[in-house]
């Protein structure tokens, strides 16, 4: 379910934040740029979470005006 990969993205991102905030001292480039990557790995999923949710409401509505 989508709620489900909501909380499930949520919790990456956490434990991402507490990866940053433990090394951020002594972080590379390369480490930021995995980061980087990670984070934009993150936006992409709860993006189509949204979708998902989004798809769920339209089906909804559209069952509840019949």
């Amino acid at each position: 379910m989508a709620e489900t990969k909501i909380f499930e993205i949520l919790d990456e991102a956490k434990e991402l934040d507490a990866k940053m905030a433990k090394y951020k001292d002594v972080a590379d480039q390369d480490m930021m740029m995995v980061w980087m990557d990670n984070i934009l790995k993150l936006v992409t999923k709860l993006g189509k979470a949204e979708e998902e949710l989004q798809e769920r409401f339209e089906m909804l509505e559209d069952s509840l005006e019949k």
